[in-house]
């Protein structure tokens, strides 16, 4: 049983914990640092519902997402956790306003270490675009007050960047209707 509280870090406390590699943010870029959490960017890789391939954001730069669309994207930032610093994601409320709903586990496990594959649903009846490296969902890093007895294993595919190939082939089968689509259904 624990002895203490689980202490959510402030930025200060980020910058310590990366200092003693107890975190690492690569690449860690300073206007991302919060006053208690780290803003994570829109990555390289990009797959949307109803497309075969993946979007090379590095070449195109930005991705649209319809009214209905669901997607697949990396981070920029790779993540890597020590055995007790565990973290919790959260999507930014700029998206959120929008209608961006974000589709990912919450916490991300101590012993973590690659890039991050969001998924995303457009709810709204607009389309939403997505530049690379704009600032997509937020991160609370927490320091456990003992540290875990195990820690996650990665898989080879997330720790190179990429999207697993298990969530692309899930993602193509995928049949996604717009909100106009779901509203002609209905009528």
């Amino acid at each position: 049983m624990c002895k203490g509280k689980s202490v959510l870090l402030s930025d200060a406390q980020i910058r310590e914990a990366i200092k003693n590699g107890k975190l690492s943010i690569d690449p860690f870029m300073e206007p991302s640092l919060q006053p208690a959490s780290y803003d994570l960017r829109v990555g390289k890789r990009a797959l949307v519902s109803g497309m075969e391939s993946e979007i090379d954001l590095e070449v195109k730069r930005s991705f649209t997402l319809k009214a209905g669309d669901f997607a697949l994207m990396t981070t920029l930032e790779k993540i890597k956790l020590s055995s007790d610093i565990v973290a919790q994601i959260g999507m930014k409320s700029y998206y959120i306003r929008k209608g961006l709903i974000l589709l990912a586990g919450l916490q991300i496990d101590p012993g973590w270490n690659g890039y991050l594959v969001l998924g995303m649903y457009n709810a709204s009846p607009r389309n939403i675009t997505l530049d690379f490296q704009s600032q997509i969902c937020t991160v609370d890093f927490f320091e456990l007050s003992v540290p875990s007895s195990k820690c996650f294993m990665t898989g080879d595919e997330q720790q190179l960047g990429l999207i697993p190939k298990v969530d692309k082939d899930y993602l193509r089968t995928l049949e996604t209707l717009t909100l106009s689509d779901m509203s002609e259904s209905v009528r």
